[in-house]
């Protein structure tokens, strides 16, 4: 009986860890080869390099996780393994705060599936993966707010406090994104709570919140400007953000395939769980309901498919976040059979889309062969000191890596002020269309621009690209390259010397 009881207390302890590790080693498994998925993998290799060299970033971004990726690749001895294992176990820390928030209920198999549905997420394995190490890498802290949102009747006012201070102060120096869901799930379940209270407390809310958003803003604008220069854009010209909306995307078939099957889970499951939690509202504490309601709320905003393409991504991104956390709490909550078959099929539906999304081509900067020529090309050619590569997004990143020297997008050429360099090269790249014969398509000008004036590059491999990782996409003009002179070429890519 005493054995029995044993086991029972230990077994969502094991579970979880059995989750944990599982979700560590998926993730793992998809970093295996010599590129990081996506387009931004180099970039972090870059940042990291630069801090151990310099002690600063390479780029403008807020620096928190890169530096704690630097004293890790510093502990190890190598970078590129330092990356691949930040960006499997950094969001398994999310399990920490799942477990505690999922063992207040009393269901042993709760913690484990829970942690299994937030790693396992599509979302996880398939967006954040090599791309958005930052962004995935600060969630841990926004489920650990939930959990101190969750308890705030059991727990001291003092710790509360503490604690949110400590995580929102943690966000605020990983990831700008993520401090924007942050400040949203705070807003909205500060008004939640305010619910019943007298004037004199929703004076008293509205004003924090609006000391939080102008706080918010400053510190933004001291630390990184571009993305306040970018939110201001944002508030600016908010039909900006609508143009070419998620819905579209669908509706033709050309939106990603994860991103578009999070849409629909994020938009019928925010529904269908609202529907429950108002149903079953006697069954929640006064926390729980604010919290629950903030998430679904957050859940629906952020999924929503009429944002376009260039922010859709991003805010459906996260969006699991407070979805899940709403699973948790009223799965936990309600104790009717079918309410809670509902929540597990949401479950369900995520775990078998892990699975069934492991099929869909993985984007790269480059294919396996590409990558080849492109470090036999580092190797065969010298370039001077002083000198910047112009490159489109992703090679940018890994020029600055291979060749150790300053880099600007191709983008941002046109406008950028490259008078300080003695050289200036192009990375030209064949595309399908060309005879392979070592010469560009003549009818396919190499670099294009854009009328925003752009920050200009640094110097010495401290400022390499205008904006940080992670800036959404800006419109572009084609406009005709300077003469060059090819220097180098194989069959997949010619060096230009511009100037």
């Amino acid at each position: 009986m005493i054995k029995n009881s044993i086991s029972a207390k230990y077994l969502p302890v094991v579970t979880s860890g059995f989750a944990v590790v599982l979700g560590i080693w998926v993730k793992l498994s998809l970093t295996n080869g010599a590129l990081l998925p996506g387009l931004d993998g180099a970039y972090y290799w870059v940042q990291i390099q630069s801090i151990l060299n310099n002690f600063s970033l390479a780029f403008s971004d807020l620096p928190l996780i890169l530096w704690i990726q630097a004293i890790l690749a510093w502990i190890i001895g190598d970078v590129q393994l330092a990356v691949r294992i930040s960006d499997a176990v950094f969001p398994a820390l999310s399990a920490i705060p799942i477990y505690l928030i999922a063992r207040q209920f009393k269901n042993p198999f709760l913690p484990s599936i829970a942690i299994l549905v937030v790693l396992l997420n599509p979302i996880q394995l398939y967006f954040f993966t090599g791309d958005f190490i930052k962004n995935e890498s600060a969630i841990p802290a926004v489920f650990f707010i939930c959990w101190i949102l969750m308890n705030w009747e059991n727990k001291s006012k003092r710790f509360s406090i503490i604690s949110l201070g400590s995580a929102t102060l943690f966000i605020a120096f990983s990831h700008f994104g993520t401090l924007l869901l942050t400040f949203i799930l705070l807003s909205i379940w500060g008004l939640f709570q305010l619910r019943g209270r007298n004037i004199k407390f929703w004076i008293q809310g509205t004003g924090f919140s609006a000391i939080g958003i102008i706080g918010l803003l400053f510190f933004l604008k001291m630390l990184v400007p571009t993305r306040f220069t970018r939110l201001v854009d944002f508030v600016t010209s908010p039909n900006d953000v609508f143009i070419r909306p998620a819905f579209d995307a669908i509706r033709y078939g050309y939106a990603n395939p994860v991103m578009a099957r999070s849409i629909i889970i994020g938009q019928s499951a925010a529904l269908i769980f609202a529907l429950i939690l108002w149903i079953s509202r006697a069954n929640f504490t006064h926390s729980h309901f604010s919290l629950t309601a903030t998430c679904l709320i957050a859940t629906f905003a952020l999924s929503s498919p009429i944002f376009g393409l260039a922010w859709s991504d991003r805010l459906v991104g996260l969006s699991f976040v407070p979805l899940s956390i709403a699973a948790i709490l009223i799965f936990g909550s309600v104790q009717i059979p079918w309410k809670q078959a509902l929540v597990a099929v949401f479950a369900a539906v995520t775990l078998f889309s892990a699975v069934q999304l492991n099929s869909v081509e993985t984007k790269y900067v480059f294919s396996e062969q590409q990558y080849g020529d492109f470090k036999k090309m580092v190797t065969e050619v010298d370039i001077p000191k002083n000198s910047v590569i112009v490159a489109r997004h992703g090679v940018e990143y890994l020029s600055a890596w291979h060749f150790k020297t300053d880099v600007v997008l191709d983008s941002y050429y046109p406008s950028a002020d490259l008078s300080q360099y003695s050289s200036v090269f192009y990375i030209q790249e064949w595309n399908a269309g060309s005879s392979g014969n070592g010469k560009p398509d003549k009818d396919k000008p190499p670099l294009s621009g854009t009328t925003d004036k752009p920050e200009e590059p640094g110097l010495g491999g401290k400022s390499p690209k205008p904006l940080g990782k992670g800036d959404a996409p800006i419109n572009s003009s084609k406009v005709q390259n300077p003469e060059g002179v090819t220097i180098y070429a194989n069959t997949s890519f010619a060096l230009i010397k511009i100037r």
